[in-house]
């Protein structure tokens, strides 16, 4: 039964990654995501021309920064800082909103929630993990940071900073990095933990959120979390598997530990930088996931973005109350893409010889 889902690397090809990246609309959306953070950095700078510095970096998160742009994406910014404070950045980020306010026509504001369009500062999301004060707002900016973000501009230093400091602070509570004969590097328990627990968060926050607004918003927040979400998750569990599973990194292991710590935080960085999908991609080649596997994956999540794309049909799942789900025709359609996409990441999860025994360790016990 295996040998027909999985392949060795060399019957998976780079060609037929790149073939799944080129189904329709991932590479129109790619190309618009692309054109409209061009476009915010012009109109920002027009009215703003030091929005950021080497102190700061206007990021954005969502479909803007995985490429995935559609016609009714929102448009989710912070103002991360990453310096001494300075009254100065409370009115930057005030400019800041007021542009985006003044072209709201095209760019839609972030939800009322308050993780984004505002200020968001380096410390409490490089030092505040778990505990009280890890707050689900501090949460959610960290996780997304790390596995969402980019920025606007050509100043990327802060940004870049406060990735790299999150990814040290997290391999800091690893007191093993490697596994007991030294030879590769372990899952960086920490960080897929917090991985983990920002999903399950994501999961409840959706039932408060529905309680909060008497269902409003219900079916597209819905089919969010059954896809856009899930991608966001398993991308990041990838991340995490890789530095046990990376032969070229477990090549650079060397008896200078500062160098092989250096050499991890660098190949995190790496992954991150990458967009979902494309993570998903890798994967699909590195492990040798059969070709039926990532297409019916890829198919599933470029369909979910044609019906995010359709504004009927998004003003339709917008609208849907969660009593009337089991009858909508788009929903319908939402449920079964997001059983074919599950199908394909159940299988990629939990059978592939490689990657399935790391799920059952790490990700489910």
């Amino acid at each position: 039964m295996l040998e027909s889902r999985f392949m060795s690397r060399s019957e998976t090809s780079a060609s037929i990654v790149s073939e799944f990246l080129q189904l329709a609309p991932l590479p129109s959306a790619r190309a618009a995501a692309a054109r409209i953070r061009e476009e915010l950095d012009l109109l920002l700078y027009a009215d703003i021309p030091k929005y950021t510095s080497e102190d700061t970096s206007l990021v954005v998160f969502g479909s803007l920064a995985r490429g995935e742009w559609t016609s009714a994406s929102d448009l989710d910014w912070t103002y991360l800082i990453d310096g001494q404070a300075n009254s100065d950045h409370l009115v930057i980020e005030q400019k800041i909103r007021r542009v985006f306010e003044d072209n709201k026509k095209q760019f839609r504001a972030p939800s009322q929630a308050g993780t984004f369009g505002n200020m968001a500062f380096s410390h409490d999301i490089i030092h505040q993990i778990g505990g009280q004060n890890d707050t689900n707002k501090n949460t959610t900016q960290r996780i997304l940071l790390l596995l969402e973000s980019t920025t606007i501009g050509k100043n990327s230093q802060a940004h870049e900073r406060v990735i790299k400091g999150v990814i040290n602070r997290y391999l800091e509570e690893d007191n093993h990095l490697f596994v007991e004969d030294g030879t590769r590097y372990r899952v960086p328990r920490f960080l897929l933990n917090d991985i983990v627990r920002f999903w399950r968060t994501m999961a409840v926050d959706f039932a408060s959120k529905q309680r909060d607004r008497a269902g409003e918003g219900w079916g597209l927040r819905n089919a969010k979390l059954r896809m856009s979400r899930k991608l966001i998750f398993a991308s990041g569990l990838l991340v995490c598997f890789g530095c046990n599973l990376d032969s070229q990194l477990q090549k650079k292991i060397s008896a200078d530990k500062s160098a092989t710590r250096l050499d991890l935080v660098n190949y995190i960085r790496d992954q991150i930088k990458l967009t979902p999908l494309e993570v998903l991609a890798k994967a699909i080649e590195q492990y040798g996931v059969s070709k039926n596997v990532g297409e019916e994956l890829f198919r599933a999540y470029a369909e979910f973005l044609m019906i995010l794309d359709n504004q009927p049909s998004r003003d339709q799942l917008k609208e849907l109350r969660a009593a009337d789900s089991r009858t909508d025709p788009v929903f319908k359609r939402v449920r079964k893409i997001s059983e074919a996409f599950e199908r394909a990441l159940d299988l990629l999860f939990f059978e592939n010889p490689q990657i399935a025994p790391l799920t059952r360790k790490y990700g489910v016990f």
